[in-house]
């Protein structure tokens, strides 16, 4: 279980493996017991993957927000990609997190997400108003209910990349981007990083599917 002091503001990763820096909105046991398995079982041909819990967190272990902008700002080195378990509407009190993000994605940073959805007291909108919708080369991934149709309040728009539908057993549960995440860690070491968002943009770009599958990508 990760803390958010400064040892780990500044740790290093070792640059052989695939590492996945992950920012989520969970605490972090849920981390452990969900997330983390659920990536290690889908990368699982890949020995060298791993994901790392990044998300700040306050003394009560509830995620600390405000402290987003510093663990941007310090990515452990050696970090392959990172992975946004969550996406939010831009404003003039996060506009700053945006920025950063996006010179870090023009250094080079690619950024995996999940479309994600509003707060539940809040209506859903295009994701060219959110976070991941307005950083520069972010892959967004959506979630597909059983019948193969977006969730109803989810972020939607062209800046998605595909619309995963994840196994039933984990069904609604918003895990389809991880799924993602985890493939995407598994083949990583195929491609460069820039080749990899030039890569996945052209396939949706020839496609006639209107979401593309795993199968399709990877």
């Amino acid at each position: 279980m990760l803390s958010c002091g400064a040892t780990w503001a500044q740790a290093s990763v070792p640059s052989t493996k695939t590492t996945v820096i992950y920012f989520g909105q969970q605490r972090a046991e849920e981390f452990e017991l969900k997330i983390k398995p659920l990536f290690l079982e889908k990368s699982r041909p890949c020995k060298n993957c791993e994901i790392v819990n990044y998300t700040p967190y306050n003394k009560e272990g509830d995620v600390d927000m405000e402290a987003l902008q510093e663990r941007i700002e310090s990515l452990p080195a050696g970090t392959s990609f990172v992975f946004f378990d969550f996406n939010f509407r831009i404003n003039d009190d996060n506009r700053a997190v945006l920025e950063l993000l996006n010179k870090k994605a023009d250094s080079g940073l690619v950024v995996v997400g999940t479309a994600g959805a509003p707060k539940p007291s809040e209506a859903s909108g295009p994701l060219s108003r959110t976070l991941l919708g307005q950083t520069h080369g972010a892959i967004i991934i959506g979630e597909l209910s059983e019948r193969d149709r977006l969730m109803p309040t989810a972020f939607y728009g062209p800046e998605m990349l595909t619309a995963l539908r994840p196994p039933k057993e984990i069904m609604g549960q918003g895990y389809g981007p991880l799924i993602f995440a985890a493939n995407l860690a598994e083949s990583w070491s195929k491609r460069s990083a820039d080749d990899w968002v030039e890569y996945l943009k052209t396939k949706k770009m020839k496609s006639r599917k209107l979401w593309l599958d795993l199968n399709d990508m990877f």
